[in-house]
């Protein structure tokens, strides 16, 4: 095998935006999307926009009809889904 064909053949290298797409995918928040690139890649300059680019990038091509692409819940709809449940109101002790 020559150098050239070596160099052809070698897995695709993980990047910021295979980590993001992965995480929203799972239906993860920006923040655990964020915390989650900062966890594998330390250094890099990924910002919470850029997370929130990636969400609404993926959210277009899923309603393009793209090939593939993944049903990406909204900001909102991702926090709401990871928020603590509602604790019920106690009752006034005075009434």
């Amino acid at each position: 095998m020559t150098e050239n064909a070596a160099e052809t053949t070698k897995a695709p290298r993980r990047g910021v935006g295979t980590v993001i797409r992965e995480q929203l995918a799972d239906g993860a928040t920006n923040d655990q999307a964020f915390d989650a690139v900062k966890a594998e890649f330390p250094e890099s300059k990924t910002t919470k926009a850029t997370v929130s680019w990636y969400r609404n990038d993926m959210r277009a091509k899923h309603a393009a009809g793209a090939e593939g692409a993944p049903a990406v819940p909204t900001a909102h709809e991702a926090n709401r889904a990871h928020a603590p449940a509602e604790q019920p109101a106690e009752a006034d002790p005075l009434a």
